[in-house]
């Protein structure tokens, strides 16, 4: 249902199998090309305190082809004064890049950055078999015509 393998890049079975029964667990237009998942801990908004909003986008290129994951992300408040999150870590698995905002963009193939989304894939895999999130929200971004 959703690919594993993005180049040298492997999503772990665990995560898969976490993002996929959230997929099940939600009625999809059999149409849907695009969709976004967001998961959070509404007592960060509320006290900047708790896991950080995580987003990932799935997309497929046909309604008989795999989910392919596009990007996992994660998000921050930037300092003590700001009234929205932005992003803190992206990976764009699609297009192979990486962002964070104090190092800016570079290649997914990375091995300190590979390193990185290793262990952010770990701990998101404990979070949702946890069920830590409170607020999880699948969203179509797109269909096909």
């Amino acid at each position: 249902m959703i690919e594993q393998h993005y180049g040298d890049i492997s999503i772990n079975d665990a995560l898969l199998s976490s993002l996929e029964s959230l997929l099940i667990g939600h009625t999809l237009p059999e149409q849907a090309e695009r969709l976004v998942l967001n998961c959070r801990q509404m007592s960060y908004y509320r006290h900047r305190q708790g896991l950080h909003p995580i987003e990932i986008q799935f997309k497929r290129e046909s309604i008989s082809e795999p989910w392919l994951i596009v990007f996992f992300a994660s998000f921050s408040y930037p300092n003590d004064n700001s009234t929205s999150v932005e992003p803190e870590l992206y990976f764009h698995l699609a297009n192979r890049w990486f962002y964070q905002p104090d190092t800016g963009t570079t290649d997914l193939s990375h091995p300190e950055v590979q390193e990185v989304l290793s262990a952010w894939v770990n701990a998101l895999t404990r979070h949702l078999t946890r069920n830590v999130f409170d607020n999880v929200q699948l969203s179509l971004v797109s269909s096909f015509n």
